[in-house]
């Protein structure tokens, strides 16, 4: 009887489908963060609870973070656009600051919108916040975090722009965009279509979004620019290319026909506006300052040639400095850096999503970083030895404020600063980001660290775990489970089995 048993079993267990989770992310077994209320970018109340999507994306990431937070803020904008509807439907995202005191709603606001996302942002005062962090097993590097600088101590006026040449000669250039560069920023950003031409006065605007000014003057497109002390309009008394940003930040393209009093007032950083004959009005606001416009601001009114495109998709693209372009077969580019306020560091975003870095420099990708020349002096940032932060990382600061930023995986140990140990799984955010992806009860699932992984990674982990909670249906395996012939032979034996059985019986 006991050999009838075993081919019972056997066969039962043929006949069961494999489904087998498997995550490309760390996989978690954490019980629910429970209930956690912000505010969003809108200064609306939010619980994490109250989403109606069972699964959630949430990432802990600060605006003024240079390099990884608008990495991850547009790797989670791909995998939102590339998912299918049947799973985007259940699928929600959130994001999580670690910067309460400079992320108030209002920059989260204009963080989102510079970015083109539309998610919930979230903040609150530090004492909420720090009860979420743990929750999450987040431990944020505050010090790092200020030591990465701030969008709110950015000064345009004592911004660079650094310069290595194919022969390695270095030039350092101050940032002062001009009324053109503005508008090209403006016009850009905001898919704007404005003609122009240039001659003796500089650029003159001949047309905007299809309208074109008459060759006999009857009207025209004049400029005009806020004065700030008497908070009004008035026309410029000089042209585009002799305006300083500095001093006026918000200027207005209208119909000479039209009524200055028609134009809105300015709000954000800086603003353009349209003001048409019919009397409809356009704008659109900058917040924040980007490398596009420090190098367009740098570099296009000297003698140094400037060539940048405009992709679609990828935005502006430096194409050739000083006439020299980057090689078709990609064997060098033109590497985009900024300096973090110790050394330089190669930008993982391009020069639209890089903004108010107070310095940037541009080099062929051969460059090494540590040959750039420190901003403002005349010597070489060295990058550190194998002995720095247990050759896991680099210094950043000085005296009292000397600490490392640690490689992803590594973190300080516990009272020593200047040091980098491999982490045991808890997330140092300032020196790394995190994103979870939580199930329906709130439970943090799974753990992607740093800003490396891939859109298509982890879309596969959203579906792998949509399945297992029976968000979406699994599909059928043919490799998985018996087809119907497989299944009646196994039937057929495990008939045989048991007559066998009872006659030897």
């Amino acid at each position: 009887m006991r050999r009838g048993l075993v081919a019972v079993l056997l066969v039962t267990t043929l006949l069961l489908p494999v489904q087998a989770a498997a995550y490309n992310g760390l996989v978690l077994s954490r019980g629910s963060v429970g209930e956690v209320n912000l505010i969003d970018q809108r200064g609306e109340n939010v619980s994490l609870d109250g989403l109606s999507e069972e699964i959630l994306v949430v990432a802990f990431v600060f605006t003024h973070c240079p390099d990884a937070c608008p990495v991850i803020t547009h790797t989670m904008k791909a995998v939102q656009a590339g998912l299918d509807d049947d799973l985007a439907k259940h699928v929600g995202f959130v994001s999580i600051t670690v910067d309460p005191v400079r992320d108030t709603p209002e920059r989260l606001l204009a963080f989102t919108e510079y970015h083109g996302v539309d998610w919930p942002h979230l903040t609150a005062d530090n004492a909420t916040l720090e009860d979420v962090w743990a929750r999450f097993g987040v431990n944020v590097a505050s010090e790092v975090i200020e030591a990465h600088g701030s969008a709110v101590d950015f000064a345009l006026e004592a911004a660079t722009v650094t310069v290595i040449n194919t022969n390695g000669n270095a030039s350092e250039h101050p940032v002062r965009p001009t009324g053109w560069n503005l508008t090209v920023e403006h016009a850009d950003a905001a898919g704007w279509n404005i003609s122009a031409e240039e001659g003796q006065y500089g650029h003159m605007i001949t047309g905007v979004e299809g309208v074109v000014s008459p060759e006999d003057w009857s009207w025209w497109w004049a400029l005009q620019r806020w004065n700030s002390t008497s908070s009004a309009w008035e026309e410029s008394p000089v042209g585009l290319d002799d305006i300083d940003v500095l001093t006026h930040p918000h200027l207005a393209l209208t119909d000479s026909r039209r009524n200055l009093t028609d134009l809105p007032s300015p709000t954000g950083r800086s603003s353009m506006h349209l003001l048409f004959d019919e009397g409809n009005a356009t704008s659109h606001v900058l917040n924040a300052t980007s490398a596009h416009l420090m190098t367009h601001g740098a570099l296009l009114g000297t003698d140094m040639g400037l060539n940048i495109s405009l992709d679609p998709q990828w935005g502006h693209m430096l194409e050739a400095i000083d006439g020299s372009a980057a090689p078709a077969d990609w064997s060098w580019y033109w590497r985009l850096a900024f300096w973090n306020g110790t050394m330089w560091e190669e930008s993982m975003v391009g020069m639209d999503d890089l903004t108010d870095t107070m310095h940037i420099a541009w080099a062929p990708s051969t460059v090494n970083l540590s040959d750039i020349p420190v901003p403002g002096g005349s010597g070489v940032q060295g990058q550190g030895d194998a002995t720095t932060c247990n050759g896991h990382g680099w210094v950043m600061g000085s005296g009292s404020s000397a600490h490392c930023m640690c490689d992803e995986g590594y973190s300080w140990r516990e009272g020593d600063r200047l040091s980098c140990v491999s982490d045991d799984g808890e997330v140092l955010v300032g020196h790394a980001t995190v994103t979870y992806i939580l199930d329906g009860a709130r439970k943090p699932r799974v753990q992607w660290n740093g800003d490396g992984w891939t859109p298509e990674a982890f879309t596969e982990d959203l579906v792998e775990l949509a399945q297992a909670e029976g968000v979406i249906p699994r599909p059928e395996r043919s490799n998985s489970s018996p087809s119907p012939g497989m299944a009646a032979g196994l039937v057929a034996m495990l008939g045989a089995a048991l007559l066998l059985e009872r006659r030897r019986s």
